[in-house]
């Protein structure tokens, strides 16, 4: 008797077994579990609103979720995030590195995050060569509001704030677009890539968070103002608008880090 042809939603499983197993030689059970740097940080915000202050936001980014980064390994960063019991969760992109056969495990996994002001995300670069479509729709199916280019107002305490959210900058993202027209009196952007701080600061945005750059990953202390300019990490500011890059979660090319530890980021928002 003649076999079936696989179909392709059976293709994806039988592939996504096989990363599994892969991940499993790599990422061996005995192995240690490295926490991410938990970095905490005091933001005083000039136009921040009284109901805001306080305000807790968790920042994850750079996941890049496939053989370098183990699923114990993740499920150890959504643990450590709900335990500082965030307001607000900020993901600012690049979920998977390159193969779509990924997007569907790190969106099911993130989908066990919550808090009580949303859970908000972007795509970075690597998530449009896997399939941006295909990544927006499995964050979304697991309560994930993403943003392409959009914005949305949420109430808190009584007052609303803004937050927004930009493609990564290789897809012609228009800031100015994705606020709109109305007028809030605080402003959250989300944006891949750093490159979006001059034009948020054109629109008043009161604060940026990116990730893109991981900090280098592989950073030598003897080249720090070359790696500050070309692949920042930490707080930048232009004009009154601020932006925190964060080293990310994940590694590119190279299994390592040096001298640009993974970073889970915790921001408490005060007027100043």
């Amino acid at each position: 008797m003649k076999a079936r042809a696989a179909t392709p939603r059976r293709r994806t499983v039988l592939r996504q077994k096989s990363w599994r197993q892969v991940q499993a030689l790599l990422h061996d059970r005995r192995r240690i579990v490295r926490d991410p740097v938990l970095s905490h940080h005091r933001l005083l915000l000039p136009r921040l609103p009284a109901a805001m202050e306080g305000m807790r936001i968790a920042h994850l980014s750079d996941i890049h979720y496939g053989i370098y980064l183990s699923r114990r390994a993740l499920n150890r960063v959504i643990e450590l995030t709900l335990a500082h019991k965030p307001d607000l969760i900020a993901l600012t992109g690049d979920f998977v590195t390159q193969s779509p056969v990924f997007i569907d495990p790190v969106s099911d996994l993130l989908g066990r995050l919550h808090a009580p002001l949303g859970v908000w995300a972007v795509l970075g670069n690597h998530d449009f060569r896997a399939g941006a479509e295909a990544v927006t729709r499995g964050l979304r199916r697991n309560g994930i509001k993403v943003l392409r280019n959009q914005h949305r107002g949420i109430r808190h305490r009584g007052t609303q704030f803004r937050i927004a959210g930009v493609d990564d900058s290789r897809q012609h993202p228009d800031v100015a677009a994705a606020l709109g027209r109305g007028q809030d009196p605080f402003t959250l952007l989300l944006a891949h890539n750093p490159l979006e701080l001059e034009a948020a600061a054109a629109c008043g945005v009161d604060l940026v968070l990116s990730g893109h750059t991981h900090g280098g990953q592989i950073k030598f202390g003897f080249a720090e103002p070359l790696y500050q300019r070309f692949l920042p990490a930490g707080f930048m500011s232009w004009g009154d608008t601020q932006m925190y890059v964060s080293r990310g979660l994940g590694k590119v090319i190279l299994p390592m880090r040096l001298g640009a530890p993974a970073e889970l980021a915790f921001f408490t928002l005060h007027a100043g």
